[in-house]
């Protein structure tokens, strides 16, 4: 499964990973909301309220995290398409430099 999520593409990995966060925060929020407010559930509601918050804040710094890691890549991307367009290579033909050696040595 892992493998098979790194061989994918950079915005695809985001949106899955979006997709997992989106599932823990529905996960932290049901916690919070069912089973911490129960009766007397199995270790005590402070452990079920602590247990959503994490999934809940988890959830929510991964979304960030991930929109920023692809604004980054994506910038990065830009400038770097921006560098080699403003610079421009040129590549001499052998004969052309060889010609050229010659005269400035005369």
């Amino acid at each position: 499964m892992i493998k098979f999520i790194k061989s994918r593409k950079l915005t695809e990995r985001g949106i899955v990973g979006i997709i997992l966060c989106i599932f823990s925060f529905l996960v932290g929020q049901f916690i919070l909301n069912q089973i911490s407010t129960m009766e007397d559930p199995p270790l005590g509601n402070t452990i079920y309220i602590l247990i959503g918050n994490v999934f809940v804040f988890g959830a929510l710094l991964g979304v960030i995290l991930i929109f920023k890691y692809l604004y980054d890549e994506n910038k990065k991307a830009k400038r770097k398409f921006r560098k080699r367009k403003s610079h421009k290579l040129y590549f001499l033909n052998k004969k052309e430099h060889e010609k050229d050696a010659t005269q400035n040595t005369k």
